[in-house]
């Protein structure tokens, strides 16, 4: 018993800072890596705007060249022309160009950019949905934590009634009432409930772990939840959790944002039975230092001179059936997302109808459990009063203590659960938020564990 208390002690001595829900939820916010890499993924993905935008902005291209020309020749023939009869060229040439060109019609491009808008739509509900999970996780791993300390400290006092229980049979024994048996059974039971205490501790241990994991600290002691706190029932109809989840479910919603991205994919593959309309305007310039390919008069060289300005169209004929295969294609993958999106809707509204059953499950089990620890206090209590009369062993009094612990057990696991149901509710409809946390966080108080 020393051993198993000493490890407790040592575990829970070590942090003194005491947190709650809401403390552990805020240094998860800047420290989880998974809620950072949807932030990057997010700003990342707003960039997307600016390219779409710059899909119908000017592009503006510049060319330059210079040459060095070693040039020589054979003449067979007189020729009387002296700018064609040089047989070497030794000069360099310069260049210079400048197109611009502006888009007047593209309806590629125009697909393109809705699509990024439903793109970036996209990505900042999954950017909510990472601040959704994180809630949920930082709770889940939080009320884990209380549960595990909570049976620590059932199996400490479950211990010391079994002790307690021992030292009144060894009288018993001493006295000749009770067989051997009976003190057997109390030592079995003792060296049990030890081990159970040993997992317990290395349980909470790692728990405390995880939330590492997610805070970047370990957490010392956490608020417990108060032990008379009473729950409300939950009495909105089950039919108006489903309405709300069909209106505000970001998965169902990232999933209207896929079928919307999949449908101006069909636009931009389409895009390629149109034609493009380009306004261009252009300058080159070309200076050569020779002139003429072999030799000149006065070596001044030869210069041109370029400048355009027009529209350009382009109409495409014939593809192969390329541009046609890719619009079929583009069509049966929309249409396997909406079906994704309908398998995705009914698992939603079940996801729904099985959390709000197991909320109120919850709370029917709450009360049930209370009258049940009642009735196993009251059955101990006569128990023992049975074994002190004679008319009971150790056995029936150690079956009376697990009944009990039990019960006190069930009872805590049903609080933590109604807990994490209410947040599974608001997760499946999606309309978790930091108050729900804070709400929650009302139901502790400053003990520690």
């Amino acid at each position: 018993m020393l051993i198993i208390t000493a490890l407790l002690l040592s575990h829970t001595s070590i942090f003194a800072d005491e947190k709650d829900l809401i403390g552990l939820y805020q240094q998860a916010l800047s420290y989880d890596a998974l809620l950072s890499s949807a932030k990057f993924q997010n700003e990342a993905t707003q960039e997307l705007i600016t390219q779409g935008r710059s899909l119908f902005l000017p592009t503006i291209s510049m060319t330059a060249g210079y040459d060095e020309n070693d040039n020589q020749r054979k003449i067979y023939t007189n020729i009387a022309n002296p700018l064609l009869s040089g047989t070497k060229a030794d000069y360099h040439s310069y260049d210079y160009g400048i197109t611009i060109t502006q888009p007047l019609f593209d309806y590629s491009a125009f697909g393109r950019y809705k699509q990024i808008l439903s793109q970036t739509s996209l990505s900042d509900k999954q950017l909510i949905q990472s601040q959704q999970d994180l809630m949920y996780r930082i709770a889940l791993i939080y009320f884990e934590s209380l549960m595990a300390k909570d049976q620590i400290g059932l199996l400490q006092a479950q211990r010391a009634a079994v002790q307690e229980q021992l030292l009144q049979a060894e009288a018993r024994y001493d006295a000749g009432l009770i067989s051997i048996t009976d003190i057997n059974e109390s030592k079995t039971k003792a060296a049990l409930i030890e081990a159970q205490q040993i997992a317990a501790i290395q349980k909470l241990k790692i728990k405390k772990r995880q939330i590492q994991a997610l805070t970047g600290e370990l957490p010392g002691k956490l608020k417990e939840l108060n032990a008379v706190v009473s729950f409300t029932q939950i009495d909105t109809p089950i039919e108006n959790w489903v309405s709300f989840a069909q209106q505000n479910n970001l998965e169902l919603k990232i999933k209207e944002d896929e079928i919307m991205i999949a449908d101006r994919e069909i636009d931009i593959k389409q895009a390629g039975h149109y034609p493009t309309l380009d306004a261009i305007a252009s300058r080159s310039r070309n200076w050569d230092k020779g002139g003429y390919p072999y030799g000149t008069i006065n070596n001044e060289g030869a210069r041109s001179f370029s400048d355009v300005l027009g529209v350009q169209l382009s109409i495409p004929i014939f593809s192969g059936g390329l541009t046609s295969s890719k619009v079929r294609e583009a069509r049966l993958l929309k249409s396997k997302v909406e079906q994704d999106a309908e398998y995705l809707r009914r698992q939603v509204e079940l996801r729904v109808r099985e959390n709000y059953l197991n909320l109120q499950t919850n709370f029917e089990q709450i009360k049930a459990y209370q009258q049940a620890m009642e009735s196993a206090e009251l059955t101990l209590e006569s128990t023992k009063i049975g074994f002190q009369e004679g008319l009971r062993n150790s056995v029936d009094v150690l079956v009376s203590q697990q009944v009990l612990f039990n019960a006190k057990k069930d009872i805590l696991e049903s609080r933590y659960n109604y807990l994490m149901n209410i947040i599974n509710l608001k997760l499946s409809v999606g309309m978790l938020t930091r108050q729900d946390l804070e709400e929650i966080n009302d139901y502790l108080v400053t003990d520690s564990v």
